[in-house]
């Protein structure tokens, strides 16, 4: 089945895509780049790096490559802390070409190359985007994904509960769980009380912290 959609503007200026005939978002209507930057920027990858300052290479896993927001922001991050970061992800629907050509993250955030080259790198293979980012994208769902070595930070950002339920089951939470290392965090934004005993019964310790705007409060889940 081919996945139809549109270009939002949300209130920040940036865009999001809505999936064609549901009411599914990418992105928080409130603001696409505000929302990654607070849900997973600073509160997934700032946290982390200030926590450990001697670490020196970084992975993270993403779970929903998406529109490619989330890793543009990481890259610019990473180059900015002088950090090493190695970025895999998962997407079942990879968007086109025609769809993330028309997104304004680049000209907003002043990184047209970048993010071009995130969005054209070819597929199931690490491969540099950047001298501080080296990126693998991988066709397929979570379900499907074994890891292969222990991940740093995971950023959960799949569709909301409601739309794929499955994502948020416990079994999920375990495996995100024993995908990462000690001391390890995963980033959400998603607080339901659903999502937050699922990934306690996983073994995460959970935290509540402020949301971005139009959102009360997110997650970070620490595994021990």
């Amino acid at each position: 089945m081919i996945r139809k959609y549109e270009i939002v503007e949300t209130e920040d200026g940036s865009h999001t895509l809505k999936l064609v005939d549901t009411d599914i978002t990418f992105h928080s209507k409130k603001g696409a780049i505000q929302e990654s930057l607070h849900v997973f920027i600073q509160s997934g990858f700032d946290y982390f790096t200030q926590e450990n300052p001697s670490q020196k290479v970084v992975k993270i896993f993403e779970v929903g490559f998406g529109t490619g927001l989330n890793a543009l922001l990481t890259a610019k991050a990473a180059r900015k802390k002088s950090k090493q970061v190695i970025y895999k992800a998962v997407d079942l629907h990879p968007l086109g070409g025609d769809i993330f050509n028309r997104l304004n993250y680049s000209r907003i955030l002043g990184e047209v190359e970048l993010y071009r080259t995130i969005m054209q790198t070819g597929w199931e293979q690490l491969l540099y985007v950047d001298p501080f980012f080296k990126l693998q994208k991988t066709r397929m769902g979570l379900e499907q994904y074994t890891f292969t070595e222990q991940q740093h930070i995971i950023y959960f950002d799949a569709f909301a509960p409601e739309d794929q339920e499955e994502m948020w089951s416990e079994a999920m939470c375990k495996k995100m769980f024993d995908g990462l290392e000690a001391g390890g965090i995963l980033v959400t934004y998603c607080s339901k009380s659903i999502v937050r005993k699922a990934l306690q019964a996983a073994g995460f310790e959970i935290e509540k912290i402020p949301g971005p705007l139009g959102k009360r409060e997110i997650v970070r889940a620490i595994k021990p």
